[in-house]
């Protein structure tokens, strides 16, 4: 009877033990998403304001009012981000706010839009990689504020998505400020 159920206790443990059962993929951490600035290196974090003060080329400096940013990716498990447009103050339309994803500009942006739109690329950034690093993601605008405001902000939020296209995780919401 002894030899029985050590024998029993080891056909349980070989079969709890194989490596063909499915691994459970690591969930992504909540605060997987992280956004930094390209030009200075600096995280854009939560509730930031990036500020610039010129609207176009200024001593050769041909990108001076451009936002140049990537995605950073902190979990062991690859994550899918979008940037979505939230508000604008300080001009009358979006028609001087252009937003680069990878090689597509787009100029025509709507509040309340995600981008890359859905008919577009995924961003798909490696489990503890980046994004945009090689890629031109970037924001810029081209006017200046229309009296009586005193500067042009846009606001963006980049944030994660799952498989079904449901935001999951942490949100950065910042703004881009021409003052």
């Amino acid at each position: 009877m002894k030899k029985i159920a050590i024998l029993l206790f080891a056909v349980i443990t070989a079969i709890s033990c194989s490596k063909d059962d499915a691994q459970t993929p690591e969930p992504v951490a909540n605060t997987a998403l992280k956004v930094f600035n390209k030009t200075t290196g600096a995280e854009i974090k939560d509730g930031d304001v990036v500020i610039f003060n010129q609207i176009g080329p200024i001593q050769g400096n041909l990108y001076a009012h451009m936002l140049k940013f990537y995605f950073k990716n902190t979990s062991a498990a690859p994550i899918n981000t979008k940037v979505k447009f939230i508000s604008f103050s300080g001009v009358p339309d979006t028609s001087y706010l252009s937003i680069c994803i990878g090689a597509q500009c787009l100029s025509s942006i709507s509040t309340g839009y995600s981008y890359p739109l859905s008919s577009e690329p995924i961003i798909t950034v490696p489990a503890n990689g980046t994004i945009g690093i090689i890629e031109d993601y970037k924001i810029y605008n081209t006017t200046i504020p229309n009296p009586p405001a005193t500067a042009v902000d846009y606001v963006f939020e980049a944030y994660q998505y799952d498989a079904n296209g449901t935001p999951v995780g942490n949100k950065v919401r910042f703004t881009y400020r021409y003052q």
